[in-house]
């Protein structure tokens, strides 16, 4: 009967070792997937709330994320669908870091503009140098200077509207109409640099295609309007994406840090079970050793190790329990470790796309050379070397003859096309020390520090002799495009200004005589 009771004993004991852990598992299964839900949940909240976008297949891969969370039971199987939706995001964030170009140029160039227009009240003209000048000072927001410059701009256009027999004599006068022209001119220039897509991209086109044609002192300030309005909605847009983003990375860095902690003190827990385990271990050894010594014979040494092996039969079910549970966190973190990587290409990523964009600021957008504020910063920096060390340094610059007409003969897609060519004409003869640039709408500006000028007039020469050979074809017409070039060498207390300004003088001069003109000084 003594026998019969610990047998009893042992497989209660037995099944209570089992019940215990099936209540455990029970519970950690729970926790984990109520986590994981909450984990997955959030992160499904912060991609909604980031990408809102009319792609209809990231709107289809949020559902179908949402769809999933809410019935899958094995979360490994939604890493793939995580993987497209990431990829899908980085696209959409592609294409709006597009939009985002040279807003504080841009602002402060269409201040000067309106600076310029004939008849502009002087309170108004006195808010528009203060506005500028406070802003060059303060560093002030480029949306909030825009947000101003947008308001000086109604004034503006409330006073031409209501006054319109004061405007319109002003265009009477012939250095009114040139200046409107230039105005003109230079809003096109303006538009050519904005890098737009989409609707707004088409709407700055139809400005292009009325300017050519031709408007008005009011029109030109409507379409100046319209452009300003433009560019604050891209940047405005482009600000909230940007904060959106990094919105995102501030949770998914919370999500993980708590992961962590969480999984650190799991895997504490884990190691002091462990140490609980071996100490179990160590007393059941010593007690069967024990008891062995005691026993008189081989039965009586079965019977009193019976119960400890149960117990040894317990403790090995609860030691592969572990092994199972460690394996799941081991598998955890593995998983959290795969998602700080993605964090990490995620901003690597968004950082090459700063330092790319950091680029194209100083990039002329139609041409691919430089615009005209990195060729001052290139020319000051040449300009400086050559004070210290008196190398020769010359300048050319580069005008294409007769431009306006190719614009307003084919249109302005002839014209760019036409730039685009000759840029890279022009670039392709240059080494890599040279310095050229897109100075405005037609010319081209190079700087040659340290070569001899013999080697620069003959490249020089070489250069324009290819451009007036190049077979340009507009509706069906072959057209030859020629260049006018003049140059200069920096000599005695020569400054950049001077320099520029004699090259400017130089090419008036000699377009007087005719095409395809060349001045070397």
């Amino acid at each position: 009967m003594g026998a019969l009771e610990q047998d009893i004993q042992s497989q209660l004991h037995h099944l209570k070792s089992q019940l215990e852990q099936v209540r455990l598992t029970q519970r950690d299964s729970s926790f984990k997937h109520r986590r994981e839900q909450q984990v997955l949940q959030r992160l499904l909240t912060s991609l909604s709330d980031a990408c809102a976008t009319d792609d209809p297949r990231l709107l289809s891969g949020l559902l179908e994320l949402k769809v999933t969370i809410e019935k899958q039971k094995d979360i490994s199987t939604l890493i793939p669908k995580l993987v497209i939706l990431e990829r899908l995001i980085k696209q959409h964030t592609v294409v709006m870091d597009k939009h985002k170009k040279q807003l504080d140029s841009q602002v402060k160039h269409a201040g000067e503009t309106l600076l310029r227009v004939a008849g502009i009240p002087s309170k108004i003209k006195r808010d528009l140098r203060d506005l500028l000048s406070f802003c060059a000072r303060s560093n002030t927001a480029q949306s909030e200077q825009a947000i101003k410059l947008l308001a000086i701009y109604e004034r503006s256009i409330k006073i031409f509207a209501s006054n319109p027999d004061h405007a319109t004599p002003i265009l009477h006068n012939d250095s009114s109409r040139e200046l409107l022209n230039k105005l003109n001119d230079e809003l096109q220039q303006l538009i050519t640099e904005l890098d737009f897509t989409g609707e707004s991209g088409e709407q700055l086109s139809d400005i292009r295609a009325k300017l050519l044609l031709g408007v008005s002192t009011q029109s030109l300030l409507e379409e100046t309007l319209h452009i300003l309005k433009l560019v604050v909605q891209g940047t405005n847009s482009e600000r909230k994406t940007s904060q959106q983003f990094l919105s995102q990375v501030n949770e998914s860095l919370a999500s993980s840090l708590k992961s962590s902690a969480q999984i650190t003190d799991q895997s504490l827990s884990y190691f002091e079970q462990r140490v609980e385990h071996g100490k179990e271990l160590h007393t059941l050894i010593s007690e069967s050793h024990s008891l062995l010594r005691e026993s008189s014979s081989i039965e009586a040494a079965q019977q009193s190790l019976s119960p400890l092996f149960d117990q040894l039969s317990s403790l090995s079910e609860r030691l592969k329990y572990a092994e199972q549970r460690e394996k799941a966190l081991i598998e955890r973190m593995q998983f959290g470790h795969g998602q700080l990587e993605s964090l990490a290409e995620t901003t690597q990523d968004y950082r090459r796309r700063l330092d790319d964009q950091a680029e194209r600021i100083q990039q002329d957008p139609l041409t691919r050379v430089l615009n005209r504020t990195a060729f001052n910063e290139k020319m000051e920096i040449e300009y400086r070397r050559w004070i210290r060390n008196q190398h020769n340094l010359r300048v050319v610059q580069f005008d294409i003859d007769g431009f306006k007409a190719v614009n307003d003969s084919f249109g302005y897609t002839a014209g760019d096309k036409a730039l685009k060519i000759i840029a890279r004409c022009i670039k392709s003869d240059l080494a890599n020390t040279d310095i050229i640039a897109r100075y405005s709408g037609e010319e081209f500006v190079v700087i040659f520090p340290d070569r001899v000028d013999s080697e620069s007039l003959e490249l020089v020469k070489s250069i324009q002799t290819q451009i007036s050979r190049l077979p340009f074809k507009f509706r069906e017409n072959n057209l030859n495009i020629t260049l006018s070039v003049a140059s200069t060498v920096f000599k005695h207390s020569d400054t950049p200004e001077e320099v520029l300004e004699r090259l400017r003088v130089q090419l008036q001069e000699s377009k007087k005589i005719g095409t395809n003109q060349f001045i070397w000084t």
